[in-house]
């Protein structure tokens, strides 16, 4: 098989980005170079190679599980199973903070339900004069999380363990901001979602009942750690802005903003603490 016939091959069953992406992985050719060495043959280590995940991609395995990292705001990042994937909904709320980062550029963050380490990373990138903690539970994304932390953002502090424990281990009004992509699926959806995403660890979306369970959470038992006039933030699940707000605003959060994605979700939210 050459390299013209395989991209064919992935391109009747996949897309042309994805049979680009899966050449590259494949043959370690970029577009431009796959362009130029068309006609080359694949070696039968190769060709297995292509036809495997073809197949693992029509039995919807997720591309970036077969890649091994997926790039988020210009960073690659490693990844795997048991862990979720980095997805553009994230860059939401991490936009959201950074005019409160550039007024506070030495801030202390944590991120909970840290995952593959995005937001941490991302933001220690953007101020590295920042104290940047990421706090994870799952066994399975530790390592991910490790690995991105020592190869993009070396300085950030990891803590393995439960956000509803771990949070004894840190002073009230220690942190300038906390900021969290956490589950935030309902149970009974989680059953119906596409077969790509049900690949993803069930820990890293389920939120409980009413989806809920990480704010409630999250805003009872890490207030009392940010100081006065911190931040707390959040991506949000369609529809969760309301009811999020009005957690927030019984804690005693002021100045709650709504931040749209490009389909008009209100897929980020945000407020400091009075």
């Amino acid at each position: 098989m050459i390299i013209d016939e395989a991209k064919k091959l992935l391109i009747k069953h996949l897309n042309p980005q994805e049979a680009k992406d899966i050449t590259r992985f494949v043959t370690g050719l970029n577009s431009q170079e796959q362009l130029l060495n068309y006609k080359k043959e694949l070696n039968d280590n190769e060709e297995n190679k292509v036809k495997d995940i073809l197949f693992k991609r029509i039995n919807g395995y997720p591309l970036q599980y077969i890649l091994g990292k997926w790039t988020f705001m210009g960073r690659d990042f490693s990844l795997g199973e048991g862990v979720l994937i980095p997805r553009d909904d994230t860059e939401v709320v991490v936009l959201s903070v950074i005019p409160y980062l550039k007024q506070n550029n030495k801030a202390r963050i944590i991120d909970l339900c840290s995952g593959s380490g995005i937001i941490a990373v991302t933001l220690k990138c953007m101020f590295p004069q920042c104290e940047v903690h990421a706090l994870e539970l799952s066994e399975k994304a530790l390592p991910y999380l490790k690995r991105n932390i020592e190869s993009l953002a070396p300085d950030v502090i990891l803590h393995q363990g439960d956000l509803n424990l771990l949070f004894e281990q840190f002073k009230d009004n220690y942190f300038d901001l906390v900021i969290s992509n956490p589950p935030y699926i309902e149970s009974e959806i989680i059953p119906t979602l596409q077969t790509e995403v049900q690949k993803e660890p069930k820990m890293a979306l389920d939120g409980g009942t009413d989806g809920l369970d990480f704010y409630r959470s999250i805003t009872q038992k890490w207030s009392d750690k940010l100081k006065p006039g911190g931040m707390m933030a959040f991506e949000l699940g369609e529809g969760q802005f309301d009811r999020v707000k009005a957690m927030m605003k019984e804690i005693g959060f002021e100045n709650i903003n709504e931040f749209k994605d490009l389909g008009n979700i209100q897929r980020a939210i945000n407020g400091t603490l009075k």
